[in-house]
């Protein structure tokens, strides 16, 4: 024991430390809203649509995602439960404006490099190429925001060469939508879903039956981190 002690001293003597240093934990993931205009990238029919307000995701107090919604999303049918199914938004609908500002992963875990892009409602097809384990089919489709510029809704088979442009492989790069786990409590907020495979942020939704002028609200889970097979 004294011979410890004496080594001891002497380290410190020099300087050095007998201990390591704490290692840095990497902070979960927080969401703040404010108001904020979109990117300069995104067209001015589509920044029209928009609520006007950012939803930052961030790790470490750095935002990595960043969201503009809709401020009123037009619905194909009625929700039943005010949940997202694969009937109830047109496909190829605008959802939203994403900016990432660091490379990510998708929810097929290809990479999302940082850029601007638009979020269309896209349906994952029933064929023999998707055979997968995604838990729905029903994504949200990003497109390069400069080349993107009309609100209306795009046909499947240009939604998906739109947004086969960002990764490698030349899939289309999406984001899983999921059913929310609750209707009330605050929105938007994060959560976990799936026994912590899937982080989400659960969105609210002010929406409208097109053609009937029909008010209601859509809820559902955006998930921006975790993977699935499709």
């Amino acid at each position: 024991m004294r011979s410890f002690t004496l080594i001891a001293v002497a380290l410190t003597a020099c300087g050095m430390l007998l201990t390591s240093p704490p290692l840095a934990v990497a902070q979960s993931a927080k969401l703040a809203v404010a108001t904020d205009k979109p990117p300069d990238e995104v067209a001015e029919p589509i920044r029209a649509a928009l609520d006007g307000k950012v939803l930052r995701i961030s790790a470490d107090d750095k935002p990595f995602f960043e969201f503009w919604l809709r401020k009123d999303l037009p619905l194909a049918q009625k929700p039943e439960g005010g949940q997202l199914d694969i009937g109830t938004i047109p496909e190829g609908t605008i959802l939203g404006v994403l900016k990432v500002n660091e490379p990510r992963r998708d929810f097929r875990n290809e990479e999302i490099l940082p850029g601007v892009y638009t979020l269309r409602f896209g349906v994952q097809p029933e064929d023999g190429n998707h055979l997968g384990v995604a838990p729905t089919r029903t994504f949200a489709l990003l497109i390069p925001a400069k080349s993107d510029p009309k609100l209306e809704p795009i046909e499947h088979k240009d939604l998906m060469k739109a947004a086969a442009k960002i990764n490698a492989v030349k899939h289309p790069s999406n984001l899983n939508l999921q059913s929310a786990p609750e209707q009330s409590g605050q929105f938007p907020r994060l959560a976990e879903l799936n026994d912590g495979q899937h982080k989400a942020i659960l969105l609210q939704f002010p929406a409208h039956l097109e053609g009937a002028g029909e008010k209601t609200t859509l809820t559902f889970a955006l998930v921006y981190e975790g993977t699935g097979q499709i």
